[in-house]
This record gives structure tokens, sequence and C-alpha cells, in this order.
């Protein structure tokens, strides 16, 4: 039997076969909001009507429409949890896949910022992402793209399948296949006759073209925020191309500051502008208390090519 987080409070995060998969809808007023709290914006202010449900009524609610797929074998409530619900799943003849669903992340998407995403759509987007454990997609080298995620603690076992590869931090890169309900992380098994190397390129090949379509807000003289419009868990992979760094520098020829505070924005802050570090750090703690798309508490920066953790 495999044990395996589904956890989509965070990161949906499956081992070894996926090792990272994220739900594709995004909110476009998630920076603006955070931006807000800090006087940094005025015009963007976070939802103040009571929603319309609880966290454990939409936990129930996910919980029922997973007990009508015919792979799922199992759904039990956590009793001490209002936002998880433990599930098995059929494998195919495989072994069991069992996990956690946390549902904190939609709904935070849905209630707790500004949001016009449909409920139901936003549910069945979460039950496909689920599901996509045992019903793994074909390999398609235009769909798939090296990403940032949380570096996740591993084993031996998850090590010598995982495609994974420590960045600095507390992020790795992982390689992701674009579907149409998540980005479902990529292991060895999932190849096939495809090398590493080839699936590499194809990634840089990917994100480039996405790139296109790369929306860039400047926040003030001294703040950026990019986000890629039509699929948002995809913005911090551009960190890994030369040609967002040259989009930083020409903007910030001193020197910038880079928060991956959530999963579906980048931010650049300017080095030499007043109070950089602080104004850094307090966007980072709003996104960690808020908990929704969360991924990474550190500041980088790029040193000799290199993304690299500011450590003062």
């Amino acid at each position: 039997m495999r044990i395996v987080s589904l956890s989509a409070s965070l990161a949906l995060t499956l081992t070894p076969a996926a090792a990272y998969a994220d739900t594709t809808q995004g909110n476009a007023d998630m920076f603006k909001t955070l931006l807000s709290k800090i006087g940094l914006r005025s015009e963007a202010q976070p939802i103040s009507a009571t929603p319309h449900e609880t966290l454990a009524q939409l936990r129930d609610a996910v919980a029922a429409r997973l007990r009508s797929e015919p792979e799922v074998e199992e759904v039990a409530i956590d009793p001490g949890n209002p936002a998880a619900v433990r599930v098995r799943l059929a494998n195919g003849g495989g072994e069991a896949v069992m996990g956690t669903v946390d549902v904190t992340n939609v709904y935070g998407r849905l209630y707790t910022l500004r949001n016009d995403l449909d409920r139901e759509a936003a549910i069945e987007n979460l039950v496909q992402s689920v599901l996509v454990t045992v019903r793994r997609p074909e390999l398609d080298l235009q769909h798939v793209f090296a990403n940032i995620r949380f570096r996740q603690p591993g084993n031996k076992q998850d090590a010598a399948t995982s495609l994974a590869e420590e960045l600095a931090g507390d992020v790795a890169i992982v390689l992701q296949l674009d579907t149409p309900q998540s980005l479902v992380g990529l292991s060895r098994a999932d190849l096939g006759e495809c090398s590493v190397a080839e699936i590499r390129k194809a990634a840089q090949r990917n994100i480039l073209r996405e790139m296109s379509k790369l929306g860039e807000e400047r926040v003030n003289d001294h703040m950026i925020a990019y986000r890629i419009e039509d699929n948002p868990p995809l913005t911090p992979a551009i960190v890994l191309t030369d040609e967002f760094w040259a989009m930083v520098d020409k903007n910030f020829p001193d020197g910038a500051l880079l928060i991956l505070r959530q999963r579906d924005e980048v931010a650049v802050i300017d080095r030499k502008a007043p109070s950089a570090l602080i104004t850094a750090w307090q966007l980072i703690d709003m996104a960690k208390h808020r908990g929704v798309d969360f991924l990474s508490d550190r500041i980088f920066e790029r040193r000799d090519g290199r993304l690299v953790a500011v450590t003062e």
C-alpha cells in the first residue's frame, strides 16, 4: 500500500509517481490584496463578507464528490481537522494509494480573497487533480515544465525515482506535466524512452513559449510582480530562465531581491530600495500566515548566475 499526501493547502504532493501536482486555477488579485495590507496599494481590498459555507462544509462537498468516482475505494472525514479528507484510491491492480486531501487552499481562493471562481468548478478541479494520481496522463513533451516548488524531505527510495533537484533555500526544481486539471509531478518511471536531458530541454523550450503571456505589474518604483496570466502555477518556472533575469536586470540594474511566497506569482524588489528587506519579509510573513498557495519563506537573489538564499 502506498501512502501519499494529497494536500491542496500548499501543494498537492504525491510520491513517487507524481511528486507535485497543482491545481491550475489562480487568483489575479492575490498579490494586490497582500500589498494593500502594508500600504503599497490602496485600491485592492480583501473580501469582508462572511462566506456562505464553512471550511468543513466545503470539505464535505469534496468528500461527496470523491465518493462518486470508481477509483475511490474509501473516503473518511478527519474528525480533528475540518479541512481534511482521508482517501484510498485503487491503482489499476497496483498498490492502493492512500492520502489526505486538504481543501484549505480551495477555500482560501473561493472566500478569503476577492475571487470569481465558480464553486462547483473549483471542487471538480480539485477532485480531478486527486484522481490524476492513479489516472496517469500520457507524456507530451509539449507540456512538460521545470518548475519551482517547496523542497520535500524524501527517503532513499524516493531519491532513486525522483527527478527533483535542489535549488536554493527551501525550494527545489521539479519536472511537471501540465494537464487540464493540474500540474502533475513526473518521476523517472513516467519518462518511458525519453531521457532526462530531453525532458529538461523540452521544459526550457516550453517555458519560453509561455513567457510570451507573462504579465508584469509595476507595484511602485521599487517592486514588480510577474504572473503567467492563463496558467499562474507555472509562474515560478520563469526564475529558471536567463530571459527573466535579463528583464530584472534591466529594471533594477543594481540588483534585486526575489520572493517566491506563493505558487502562482513572482515578485522582485530593488535591492537598493529603502527597507527592501523589511518589505520582503512583511510580504512573506503575511502570505505564510494566510496559508493559501504558500511556497517559500526565504528571500532570494541571483549571484554569478545561481539562485541563492539571502542570509542577512
